[in-house]
């Protein structure tokens, strides 16, 4: 299972796939961790401690390989198999997870991101089969629509809109509910986030409904995920019972269930 965490930048998207990650990994799913954002911040949610995230080197930009079949006709291609890549450049995290960090912005002027968003989209079309079979891949993809533009997703089983209950934020939901669909990924859900009442959900609720946006799940404003953030502290190290972490577990076994292997 691919599933990509998407949204409007600060809508809680790496949050909730950091706490996603680690909910899916601590009911003993093999999960491999992907932060396709040029800002990364993924380690922290996941509980990576700062200088181990600080020594990630992010895939290489000679990565892609174009390789011809038997009729001559050439596609792109991974030039280093993907078990080697989380060997060579996955950083441990707790309950076993593997962080894979798509690249970074490190030096102002150097040009734009192509590279490692055609990176992260090869990858995912290779991570299928064999040992790949019982690992779980979850994404943090860049804020906003460029990446579904670019097609960095178009290889993941599911999108997870996170939705914030103000307009901006349901807007952007919306459009990246349309190009995920646009790309042909079959499950394709919203996910209510910083809820605080019944006004809230009730709002996205009928925003979702109006919008064929199949909600999945509703986590909560906690103030526990607050106080993690200021502490870089992972919110499930923080408060593992906290009534956020306990609803996005409730998503992670919607997603993904746990008598799947």
């Amino acid at each position: 299972m691919k599933i990509a965490i998407g949204g409007k930048g600060g809508s809680g998207k790496t949050t909730i796939a950091g706490t996603l990650a680690r909910a899916l990994a601590e009911a003993r799913h093999n999960v491999v961790a992907i932060d396709a954002d040029s800002n990364p911040n993924l380690a922290a949610t996941l509980g990576i401690p700062d200088e181990a995230a600080a020594q990630a080197r992010p895939l290489p930009r000679e990565l892609i390989v174009e390789v011809a079949d038997e009729k001559g006709e050439k596609r792109r291609t991974l030039g280093t198999p993907p078990d080697a890549l989380v060997r060579d450049f996955g950083v441990p995290g707790p309950d076993g997870i593997r962080l894979l960090m798509g690249g970074r912005v490190g030096h102002a002027g150097v040009g734009c991101m192509c590279r490692a968003h055609a990176n992260v989209r090869v990858l995912l079309s290779e991570l299928v089969g064999g040992d790949w079979s019982g690992r779980e891949i979850v994404v943090d993809l860049e804020a906003g629509l460029e990446n579904f533009s670019r097609g960095t997703p178009r290889h993941v089983d599911a999108v997870v809109a996170v939705i914030e209950p103000y307009f901006r934020s349901m807007e952007t939901a919306r459009r990246v509910c349309e190009l995920a669909r646009e790309l042909d990924i079959e499950r394709v859900y919203g996910l209510a986030n910083r809820v605080r009442g019944d006004s809230d959900r009730a709002m996205i609720e009928e925003f979702c409904e109006k919008n064929g946006i199949a909600l999945v799940g509703a986590v909560p404003w906690d103030d526990a995920l607050v106080e993690a953030e200021r502490q870089g502290i992972a919110p499930i190290d923080y408060a593992a019972d906290a009534p956020a972490a306990a609803e996005i577990r409730r998503v992670a076994d919607v997603l993904v269930p746990n008598g799947r292997p």
